[in-house]
Parts: C-alpha cells; structure tokens; sequence
C-alpha cells in the first residue's frame, strides 16, 4: 500500500503588492481521504491502512483561500494544466522546498481540496501533468518514509490504484547519494520515472493504473545517462556518454566525441537500430512522426555563450538510420531548430537568416529569409511555428512569414519599445523573451519601455493581421530594473500567465487582469 498525502490548512494573509491578498500554506495537515491503492489491473479495494506513515489529523477545518492576482508564489515552479489551472510546486513556510503543492483557479484563488503537502521527513522532486488533467508527482524520503509516485485528480485526490510504491532497491537508501532526475508522462498515461545515483541510473515506467509495466524497471550502469525525452509512441530517449565527458579545450573547445543517443521501446527493450552515435551533440528534438533531429556544436569553444565553428543538423529515422540528404551544416552558431507541422526544419543562421529546409535536407524555394536583429545576446533565437504553419521570428521586430518564406500582410511588427530587458549580472549576453502563440492567431510578447527609474515591462497582444489589439499594452507591476520578466504559460481559452521574480498574474485575452 502506498503513503497518504496532506491536504494542508491554510490561512489568510495579505500581500503588500498591487492591494492584492495572498495565501500562504500552513504546515498544520489534515489527514487525507485518498482512496486507497489496489494492486494494478485490479478492482478498487476498500480503504486499507498506510505502510508508510500518514499524517496526524487536525481538528481544524482548512480556511477559506483568497488570494487573486498577483499571486506571491516565491521561488515555486509554475506548471500550467490542460484545463488552464495552474500548478506550483514550492516549500513551505519554513522554507523547505518541495514540500507543498498548489492548484490555482483563473482568478489565481487556491482551488478546493489543495495545496497538499508531502509527508513528513520527504519531498516533492517532480511534477508532471497527463494528457487527462491528472497531477503525478514523485515524492522521496529517507529509508524510513520511501519513496512514491502519486497521481491527483482535479480535486487533490489519489486516483485509483494509486500512489505507486517505488521498490525499495530503487530508493534512496541510507547514506547512499541519487535523486530523482526526470518524470515524463505519455499520451495513453504511461509514466517513466528516473532516478540518479552517484554511478547508475534507474529507470521504471507505470502503468495509468499504477502497476509496473512488464520489461521494467531498467538499470542502466557505466555511463552518464541524460537529456531523457520521451516521443509520441512511447519510446524513451537517453544521452549516453562516458564518465568524465565532455571535456574542454581551449583550442578545439568541447570535445564529446563519445556521445551516443540510446533508445528504448515501450517494452523496456532497446530499439532496433540504437544506439546511434552523436557525437558533440548539443540538444535533440523528436518529431511528430518519431523522427529524431540532432543539433550539434562543432569545436565550440565559448565560455559564456556558445561559440562553435559550425552547426550540424542531423535528422534521424525511427530506426536510427540517417534520412536521406542529412546532415546540413551551418558556419557559425545556428539556433536550435523548429519543425513545422509537414516535417519542415526552421532555424536561424549565425548571418540572421530564417532558413527551411525540406525532408530531403534541401532549403526550400524562397528561402532563405533576412532577418534583423535575430542573432542578439547569445546567438540567434530559434523560430516559432504555429500549427497553422505560419513561422514567426523576433529580432530587432517581430516577423510572420508564411511556409513559403512571403510575409504575411500586415507584418512585421515594429514595437516603439525594446524587446531585451536588463542584466542582472556583470558578464551576461540579454536576450529577446520568447513569444507565444495563441489558437486565434495573437502572438503575445514582452518589451521594455524606458521611463526616469529605468525600465518598466509592459505585454503586448498582436493579432493575426500585425496590428496591437484593443486593451492592450498591459503594464506589469513588476520591477522590471531588478527581477527577470517572462511569460509563464498561455491556456487553451486565451488566458496570458507572466512571472515576475517570485510573483505570478494572469491576464484574459482583451487585456485586463483576470479576476
């Protein structure tokens, strides 16, 4: 049986920021009514007692939680659901970080049966969300709590057949050092769990009813696993490398000649085909169709910022072969790359051109296209697609091109702020904060504007034709001067989410602060 969670009580505090209220958790749990776990592929069993401890029950009944926008969320991690409700994964008010679990509603109100609080002597290390809404987090302790993955409804409780019990020979036993590095969760709710110790990794995958898969858990031992990534059929992705790689020189720059890129089925066999060697890789993206393309830094020799002598797109097929026509190369420091909905590959060129190249590894006619101000700060910014397959680019404006590289009418917009905001540190490269795309066509993004303290952040909303939509600007009530300003989320029905520093709002589609 697994371990109950904590619905926490709460009480009302206010916030001296924007006459907002705020709500802090209180470290007082109730005791949970979570149903029961049952074994996997089995029917609900009554409720039975805990094998690991609960928390005692309090006689006070949580209070009622207002807290609107801006919502103070400290140091938390913001994860946006399916169905807009924003989740936060933050410690407690002693400070312990990953202790508490948050659901915020539109109007940024703690909504009813959360936040739920980890169990004593353990911590929150993950949390992921699945294709129907459902919370999932990995939770861990010392050998006397264990360790657990949970799966929460909407209203904060367990789902049937859950929390699922971690084995023991894949926690984290006394004195030894490991820590959870990764919980992806896949289309039919499959959930792949990772956890790092000094010299393995371990990697298990459970069912959406909370059984182990059959063909897992897998221990994988004598090398550097990272960089997991999880494809649309269920197939995981891992970088292999040698302990002690990649290395460094001041002439050749990095050397990660040993890098491989290792695949597993849902299964938990490796595929046929893989490992495939990839060396110098910097990141890698998985297609809708399963292929696999390679972004590699060749003889990269920057310290602060990239600085390779060339870029190397390498495109894959799910059988680990090399497609037809790849690699391409680009001199210089190309951006990670995007692909449009028909498999088409977008980047932006060290020279600030948007290029796109078809499956056969071919620029496309048209392309490639001028774009001003796109290799800012620390390299050029990859483009943005939207499923529309228009392809939009920010530098020193903001561009919107269609596939056959023509600007859309109406476009680019040429914002009368600018779009990188200050350095925090003495030795730092700014750059543009990505724009985000809704259903409708908008683009959403940040600028700048001057005024006598320095600079304040501000959010415009750009419709589909490049003109500024009525509403907006939205001035942030953010000190823009001394804390990093972004947007943090965008919901399916309109709703912006922005962060600035430790405190969160949400604005609706025609401007106004969501309430």
């Amino acid at each position: 049986m697994g371990p109950s969670l904590a619905r926490v009580a709460t009480t009302t505090i206010c916030i001296m920021l924007v006459a907002a209220c705020g709500a802090a958790p209180s470290p007082s749990p109730i005791a949970s009514t979570s149903p029961s776990p049952r074994a996997a592929g089995s029917p609900s069993a009554p409720p039975a007692s805990s094998t690991m401890p609960t928390p005692a029950s309090s006689s006070t009944a949580p209070t009622a939680v207002t807290s609107g926008w801006p919502y103070a969320m400290g140091d938390a991690v913001a994860v946006l659901g399916p169905n807009g409700t924003m989740y936060l994964l933050a410690g407690n008010s002693q400070g312990a970080y990953g202790r508490i679990v948050t659901a915020l509603d539109a109007a940024g109100h703690t909504k009813p049966g959360w936040p739920i609080e980890a169990r004593p002597g353990s911590a929150f290390a993950t949390l992921a969300l699945g294709p129907d809404g459902s919370v999932f987090l990995d939770e861990c302790g010392g050998p006397d709590v264990g360790c657990a993955i949970h799966r929460l409804g909407a209203d904060g409780r367990e789902v049937s057949g859950w929390p699922f019990d971690v084995p023991a020979d894949f926690a984290c036993p006394s004195g030894d050092q490991c820590y959870s590095s990764g919980l992806d969760v896949g289309p039919n709710g499959t959930v792949y769990v990772t956890s790092q110790r000094v010299d393995e990794r371990r990697l298990m995958a459970i069912d959406a009813g909370g059984g182990m898969m059959p063909g897992w858990p897998l221990v994988l031992d004598g090398y550097d696993w990272s960089d997991q990534q999880l494809g649309h059929d269920g197939t995981v992705y891992l970088i292999r490398r040698p302990f002690g790689t990649p290395t460094f020189d001041p002439s050749l720059g990095v050397i990660d000649e040993g890098a491989a890129l290792v695949a597993f089925g849902p299964n938990g066999k490796p595929r046929s085909g893989w490992p495939v060697p990839v060396p110098n890789i910097g990141r890698y993206l998985i297609g809708p169709d399963s292929d696999v393309v390679v972004w590699s830094l060749l003889n990269d020799v920057g310290e602060l910022c990239s600085s390779p002598r060339r870029t190397l797109f390498t495109v894959l097929g799910p059988d680990g072969r090399i497609s037809s026509g790849w690699p391409r190369g680009s001199t210089g420091f190309a951006s990670f790359p995007t692909l449009g909905p028909d498999g088409t590959l977008y980047y932006v060129s060290a020279t600030h051109k948007l290029y796109a190249h078809d499956r056969s590894g071919e620029v496309m006619p048209g392309w490639p296209v001028a774009v001003s101000g796109a290799g800012g700060g620390c390299g050029p910014e990859s483009p943005l697609v939207a499923p529309d397959g228009t392809i939009y680019t920010v530098g020193d404006e903001v561009s919107a091109l269609s596939p056959d590289g023509r600007p859309l009418a109406g476009w680019p917009y040429r914002p009368a702020a600018g779009m990188i905001g200050p350095c925090f540190d003495t030795e730092c490269y700014g750059g543009h904060a990505p724009p985000v795309v809704a259903a409708d066509g908008s683009v959403y993004l940040v600028v700048y504007p001057s005024d006598p303290s320095g600079v304040r952040a501000e959010v415009l909303a750009i419709d589909r034709r490049g003109q500024l939509k009525p509403g907006w600007p939205y001035r942030l009530p953010f000190d823009a001067n001394n804390v990093a300003v972004g947007i943090a989320g965008l919901s399916a029905d309109g709703q912006l989410f922005v962060r600035g520093g430790d405190q969160l709002l949400a604005l609706d589609p025609d401007g106004r602060l969501s309430r």
